[in-house]
């Protein structure tokens, strides 16, 4: 389980390393549609070893803490992913 001590001005980035993308971008999609209003930015890195992979790579830019918890133990409940986070 994911938490943040932090003050309120922060700016989060999630980044998520998505395995086995045929078995698991419905789900994935389910959640971030499900975090649509709180996910300010959405990146999905295009990287020439990921090219026709069954892995995917994505940035969110996250600006509410109780939103990116929320959103990163969602996340990680979905086998093949890892997570990574950024606090500016």
């Amino acid at each position: 389980m994911f938490a943040l001590v932090k003050t309120k001005d922060m700016t989060i980035i999630i980044g998520i390393k998505l395995k086995e993308k045929e078995d698991n971008a419905v789900e994935l999609q389910r959640i971030l549609t499900e975090f649509n209003c709180d996910i300010k930015l959405r990146i999905g890195i295009n990287n020439e070893s990921f090219l026709c992979s069954n892995t995917g790579i994505i940035l969110l830019q996250i600006e509410n803490r109780e939103s990116a918890i929320r959103l990163e133990n969602s996340l990680i409940d979905i086998s093949g992913i890892e997570l990574e986070r950024m606090i500016f």
